[in-house]
């Protein structure tokens, strides 16, 4: 098997292969399932020590139904 090795200004993974940052990696118990798959490693925006639930429904916009004039 080729060696995927890489090394990104001073970070070093065994892959180029990362999850960035969304709902599959923000859970701690996420994180170490997807290390434990293969990633090579994961991006966050934020770290914290209990961070809030994205509730990414809350993100879509329902537009009324239009109005007959």
């Amino acid at each position: 098997m080729a060696d995927l090795t890489s090394n990104f200004l001073g970070i070093k993974s065994p892959n180029p292969f990362w999850l960035a940052s969304a709902p599959p990696t923000d859970k701690a118990y996420n994180v170490n399932r997807a290390f434990e798959a293969g990633w090579g490693g994961v991006s966050w925006k934020t770290l914290g020590e209990d961070p809030h639930i994205v509730n990414v429904l809350s993100l879509i916009h329902i537009s009324e139904p239009t109005r007959p004039y």
